[in-house]
């Protein structure tokens, strides 16, 4: 329940951590994430309205906004996540192959294998991390997630802001994750490209602090022919941004609802899930897209 739709009711203890950020759809931009042909009017309203709520909650706010009551039909779902993310700006692939929807979903794969695999492949939880962390800079803006299933076991995402992180690290450490790492590709650099990029934990982009991290990936990364192994600072570093992550000082938790759409602000946001497990007549299923805000530098 939310007064206004913009937020809870006054009093109200919520059930996750997510319930701070839901938002009801309704108006024009329920009609302009919903109907098969929106009007302008509608799109240029949802658009103002989408802009307002970003503002809030990803900038302003914890960096994240749960948007619900939306269609669950593959169609639907799809329809609602492509127009959220035009709404925002410009998808981005997610993949050499130009795929701009993703399935978030259990393909019985680890991030500890080598290859293509991400952590979007499996069902495992922890490994707090950014989207896009094998790829080079500047990293998407926003991604979203699409609930079309949920699981009934597990599968709770888990927030840390980088704000956290700037304020509880030493001027030392916070040093040396602003100097490159070498991430690993997961195999997705073109043919006879670098398996590795190189790219330093903490930056700045769109002129605010932003991270980029999964650990494997850097460990990996550091870990092919002809790559320097990581230097004793970098290794203290990251184990030192691990066990912060570990403490989960400030750490938002919680379950999306199928139906819901969030954005999530990549450049603030670490975040990871509990793992889970699927049922075998039910398959926890999120669609994802990456991306570049409007008006924003690439």
């Amino acid at each position: 329940m939310t007064d206004s739709g913009h937020g809870p009711v006054r009093g109200q203890t919520p059930a996750d951590g997510f319930d701070e950020v839901r938002v009801a759809v309704t108006g024009s931009l329920r009609s302009c994430l919903t109907e098969t042909d929106p009007s302008t009017a509608d799109t240029e309203a949802a658009a103002a309205e989408l802009a307002k709520l970003v503002g809030i909650h990803l900038d302003d706010g914890a960096g994240v906004l749960v948007l619900t009551g939306l269609p669950t039909d593959p169609e639907g779902a799809e329809r609602a996540v492509l127009r959220a993310t035009g709404l925002l700006g410009e998808p981005l692939p997610q993949n050499r192959e130009g795929t701009l929807v993703r399935e978030v979903r259990d393909r019985g794969m680890s991030i500890s294998q080598r290859g293509r695999t991400r952590y979007s492949d499996s069902r495992f939880g922890g490994d707090l991390h950014t989207d896009g962390a094998e790829a080079p800079l500047p990293a998407p803006d926003v991604f979203t997630l699409f609930c079309v299933r949920q699981s009934v076991r597990g599968g709770a995402l888990q927030c840390l802001h980088v704000r956290e992180v700037e304020r509880s690290l030493d001027a030392e450490t916070l040093a040396t994750l602003r100097a490159p790492f070498r991430f690993d590709r997961r195999g997705d650099q073109t043919a006879g490209g670098d398996p590795t990029t190189a790219k330093p934990v903490l930056f700045t982009q769109r002129g605010r602090p932003a991270i980029s991290y999964l650990r494997s990936y850097i460990d990996q990364g550091h870990d092919h022919p002809g790559v320097p192994g990581l230097t004793g600072a970098q290794r203290a570093a990251l184990d030192a941004l691990d066990a912060l992550i570990a403490a989960g000082p400030a750490l938002l938790t919680g379950k999306l609802r199928e139906g819901e759409l969030a954005l999530f602000d990549n450049l603030s946001l670490l975040h990871g899930r509990t793992e889970f497990q699927d049922e075998p007549d039910r398959t926890r299923l999120l669609l994802r897209t990456w991306v570049r805000r409007a008006g924003e530098p690439s």
